[in-house]
């Protein structure tokens, strides 16, 4: 080993101390001194390697990713959309390149096994890391189709063996799933106690679902190969039964998922925990509820009119918005903050979220400065988030949440199974996961079918598109699904997204406090507006997208990288 990679091992593992370290792996009275060399001999310091991936690569809380579709808007009037969404991409626009950490992956598969670790060691350390690998190559061939596969570490001294070719996307999904189906078979069933939040079996079956419907879906497969599909159908079921049989269930409770750890539909979990590893909510609360940031993932009008009444029915705009708020379905009430809702911020007398504008003297419209002054700005939507907040956080301690983030839910690999299954003819089955998950969002079992109407193939996909937008909603999942699908056209369609503004005549007459709701549904005028209104901006997603191009960076400097199909004379096929 030289000494550069000596240097950076002792680096890799400093910085590993960040997920695990209340396990005890990185109680070492000096890291510095550690000999690179020993790393493959002492299974503490080899998982401290490991970890590092976990801090690298594992999906945490983050609570602006609505605005990238038409789940939520911009924080506020002087944001805009993102170049992605006005169709304002450049070749340079989209750079996930990380070779660096591909080779840091690498080595460890190459060396584990030169020290004197167990074959049971050996055998959780490369599973790991081959997950970790695994799940690099997936986002990066999301973004571009087919790259480069390097699978053991270059001599970074031989400038030409540097110059790898892409790829075709067809072998970097074969290699993806190797490396998956290598990992399941090396990584225990479940972890348990200081290990809970390790990639287990489950989420790699899990993963590999997520991947191969990827794979099957019109982004990657518009000529609807149906042997993509069945695979996809075939991993995505074995996910649904290996997890149920490890105890995997749908939590009862969908408000509480967020706030009871270790519950049942947790199946890939980034852990925190306070002191030491805590996310921020100060962005997703009112102004009079935060401090340093506010107004992110404010629901759009779209999403809020996504969630079904109780019955099962699909909620119907055409109707009006008086007592829109009645007679949905539970993860309505768990996701949309909307005016005269129970917010219950205890240092606040738990009083009711009131936003809503009066008609000044003058004629004009003027916000109603709900309680202690928390609307701000002209573009707002009408409704805050509900989903994930968590109501023990002061302005003192908003950046101190220890929720863990589930990057996958069992909820989310049901309906994975669904899709697949409705593609390939198993249609009952695909309703049968949509009929668990409304049972469990409170919704009227009536005829047992919990108000679902369709039942051929493509109805059932329909249901499944507006089923995933509530049940996952401020899960990082909406854009990400409207791509697979080649959707943009939706999106172009709709142009702007939408908020509603709730108008009384006389701020006087208005509600506070705990007033409720519902006495003042018919008092309320409600008018639909366009958020996008001052920009002047509309979506103008391109075909393109579906693949981005490769930074003109990364193409310098390997003279045999093809540029993306639709990008600057590209001749890469991503499809292939």
């Amino acid at each position: 080993m030289n000494e550069i990679m000596k240097e950076k091992i002792i680096s890799f593992l400093l910085i590993g101390a960040l997920l695990f370290s209340c396990n005890g792996v990185f109680d070492k009275e000096n890291l510095t001194a550690i000999n690179p060399d020993d790393v493959w001999n002492d299974f503490g310091l080899a998982q401290a390697y490991v970890d590092n991936l976990y801090a690298k690569f594992m999906p945490g809380w983050n609570y602006n990713t609505g605005e990238h579709s038409d789940e939520a808007a911009p924080k506020n009037d002087s944001q805009t959309m993102t170049a992605l969404l006005k169709g304002q991409l450049t070749t340079n626009s989209v750079n996930y390149w990380p070779y660096g950490d591909i080779r840091k992956i690498n080595i460890l598969l190459e060396q584990v096994e030169s020290g004197t670790l167990t074959s049971d060691e050996v055998a959780v350390l490369k599973g790991q890391a081959l997950f970790w690998r695994a799940w690099v190559y997936f986002r990066m061939v999301k973004n571009y189709g087919g790259v480069p596969l390097v699978l053991e570490v270059q001599n970074r001294e031989d400038g030409e063996a540097l110059k790898v070719s892409r790829n075709k996307t067809s072998e970097c999904i074969a290699q993806i799933v190797k490396d998956l189906d290598d990992a399941a078979s090396m990584l225990p069933d479940k972890w348990s106690g200081v290990d809970y939040g390790r990639i287990d079996k489950g989420a790699v079956l899990a993963v590999k679902g997520r991947v191969l419907l990827h794979y099957a879906s019109p982004q990657f497969n518009p000529s609807n190969d149906m042997g993509r599909w069945t695979e996809a159908y075939n991993a995505n079921q074995e996910a649904y039964d290996f997890l149920k049989a490890q105890g995997k269930a749908l939590h009862p409770d969908y408000a509480s998922i967020w706030f009871s750890e270790l519950n049942s539909e947790a199946v890939m979990v980034h852990r925190y925990f306070n002191p030491g590893h805590t996310s921020n909510q100060n962005s997703m609360r009112p102004l009079y509820a935060t401090r340093d940031d506010v107004n992110a993932d404010r629901p759009t009008l779209e999403l809020v009119n996504a969630f079904p009444m109780n019955d099962g029915s699909d909620f119907n705009p055409e109707a009006g918005y008086s007592g829109f708020w009645q007679n949905r379905d539970d993860r309505f009430y768990a996701t949309i903050a909307y005016p005269g809702s129970d917010y219950g911020l205890p240092f606040y007398n738990g009083d009711y979220l009131w936003s809503y504008f009066y008609m000044h003297s003058n004629g004009t419209e003027r916000p109603y400065e709900e309680l202690k002054y928390g609307m701000r700005g002209n573009i707002w939507t009408g409704f805050y988030r509900m989903k994930a907040l968590d109501k023990t956080l002061s302005h003192a301690t908003v950046d101190q949440c220890a929720l863990d983030w589930i990057e996958i839910r069992f909820a989310e690999v049901m309906l994975n199974y669904a899709e697949a299954a409705n593609e390939t003819g198993h249609t009952a089955e695909a309703l049968d996961m949509l009929y668990q998950i409304r049972e469990r969002a409170g919704i009227e079992e009536g005829s047992g079918n919990y108000g679902i109407t369709e039942n051929d193939k493509d109805g059932v996909r329909e249901r499944i598109v507006k089923e995933r937008f509530v049940e996952l909603a401020f899960e990082g999942k909406r854009f990400e699904d409207l791509r697979r699908w080649r959707r943009f056209d939706y999106l172009n369609n709709l142009k702007v997204r939408h908020g509603l503004r709730i108008l009384i005549d006389d701020v006087n007459d208005g509600p506070d406090g705990k007033d409720n709701v519902d006495d003042f549904a018919d008092k309320f005028t409600y008018r639909v507006y366009d958020l996008e209104t001052l920009q002047g901006e509309q979506f103008n997603l391109k075909d393109e997208y579906y693949f981005y191009a490769i930074p003109q960076v990364h193409l310098s400097q390997n003279s045999n990288l093809e540029q993306t199909q639709g990008w600057d004379g590209g001749t890469f096929d991503p499809l292939q």
